[in-house]
């Protein structure tokens, strides 16, 4: 929310005004700590010039994940850690999507690489 607001040029304030309710009720919604009710997510949608409805999914994401935590995604056998990797997720370029993967690929690369294979040191001493 606060990459489009900067993209928009607004503040807290101007986003508020816009929406009609409070300044620190918009602070909260913008830094995580509330989540908009489903009558704050249209005017949040306008002001912001986005899709309603993938506001809307964000929303009731955030309300399921603060009333049960990560229950729900793994319940459908989602890594909960991925979560915020998803969100992200549609508003990347190909090009960052792609790396991201490679990235990702390199570092696990690297990390089984460790596993398996002991250090000099260890070897030396036994």
């Amino acid at each position: 929310m606060t990459d489009r607001m900067q993209e928009l040029n607004l503040s807290i304030a101007d986003l508020a005004a816009q929406v009609g309710t409070t300044y620190e009720h918009v602070r909260n919604i913008v830094k995580g700590n509330a989540v908009p009710s489903k009558f704050m997510v249209p005017a949040l949608a306008e002001a912001l010039k986005i899709n309603r409805d993938d506001l809307e999914r964000l929303a009731t994401a955030d309300r399921i994940r603060s009333k049960f935590g990560t229950i729900p995604l793994e319940l459908s056998g989602k890594n909960p850690e991925l979560e915020p990797l998803e969100r992200v997720w549609n508003h990347l370029s190909a090009e960052h999507k792609a790396d991201l993967i490679a990235q990702a690929k390199a570092w696990a690369k690297r990390d089984r690489e460790r596993v398996v294979k002991p250090s000099k040191d260890k070897q030396q001493v036994s």
